[in-house]
């Protein structure tokens, strides 16, 4: 049973371990979320200010990022969007990375407690 144990222990160990250094290669984390917006320009007779269905510019990409304080938004272009939606996607990557390390940690504790001080 004892031999069985740490035999588990160690691949839950092993299993963090290893998804701790795949956190150590997301070095372009972003958070925030890529909306498709139309505008509406500063000219007075445009199509996109009438009063009946008017017809707006776009649509334009764009990251909007919400922090403690104010949510800012990023005008995408051609070469900034490729950029941001590496960055989305090891972000959501990360955060479910950091769910998966959190529940072998719990597990460990709830079941291998005896087997900590051998880690």
């Amino acid at each position: 049973m004892k031999l069985m144990a740490s035999i588990q222990i160690k691949a839950l160990v092993k299993e963090r371990d290893a998804l701790a250094e795949k956190l150590c290669g997301f070095k372009h984390i972003l958070r925030g979320t890529i909306l498709k917006r139309g505008n509406i320009c500063g000219k007075a007779g445009c199509r996109c200010k009438r009063k009946d269905n008017p017809i707006l510019h776009g649509p334009y990409q764009y990251l909007s990022h919400r922090s403690t304080k104010s949510i800012n938004m990023i005008f995408l272009n051609k070469k900034k969007l490729p950029y941001a939606v590496r960055g989305i996607k090891e972000y959501n990557e990360s955060i479910s990375i950091i769910y998966r390390i959190a529940e072998i940690n719990f597990k460990i504790l709830r079941y291998y407690y005896a087997g900590l001080a051998d880690e």
